[in-house]
């Protein structure tokens, strides 16, 4: 049944000139909807990240005593999903930075072991966790490196030890072990 066969239907007698302006307001009507739904869309923040300042003087430790793990830690934010999530491979990090493979392992180490991150296998890839903690976006949108949308399983065989930890009471640790404030 049509939603609309319950309304009262009205019949109307209009001139030629009373029906064009009765166009015009229902163009008019409909411009406003437009306009309105455009403004919405542009109070938006689609390319957003939200740093938290209860965690800049890690931030900044990071930065002072560790400057290629807080390079690669800015490239794993400005390309993670609305999930704090970003799969990929060493090789992505190789080609971007152009390090050694295990100059990249020491810097993610590093992340991973101060609180910054965690690290989930993948087959041969990786899934970054960000500390949602620390960063937060609802929305990335990547051009210079092909991301795809959609589910990231992976195997509980290759993460064990993952359910069992607290991921991110690390980041706790490094405050209190390097006393920042």
């Amino acid at each position: 049944m049509d939603k609309h066969s319950d309304e009262k239907k009205v019949t109307m007698e209009l001139t030629m000139n009373e029906f064009q302006r009765l166009q015009r307001l229902l163009e008019l009507d409909k411009n406003d909807e437009e306009q309105e739904k455009r403004k919405e869309e542009e109070k938006k923040n689609h390319n957003f990240i939200q740093v938290y300042r209860d965690h800049m003087p890690e931030l900044r430790w990071l930065m002072a005593n560790h400057n290629f793990a807080s390079s690669l830690l800015f490239f794993i934010i400005e390309h993670m999903d609305n999930r704090n999530a970003l799969a990929c491979s060493y090789a992505v990090f190789e080609d971007y930075f152009e390090k050694s493979k295990m100059t990249i392992y020491r810097g993610i180490k590093t992340l991973q072991e101060n609180g910054f991150i965690d690290v989930l296998k993948m087959g041969t890839s990786n899934v970054y966790l960000v500390n949602e903690d620390l960063a937060w976006t609802a929305k990335n949108n990547e051009k210079k490196y092909a991301k795809y949308e959609g589910k990231i399983l992976v195997s509980k065989k290759e993460n064990k030890d993952y359910e069992y930890r607290n991921q991110f009471d690390r980041l706790k640790n490094l405050k209190e072990r390097e006393n920042l404030k």
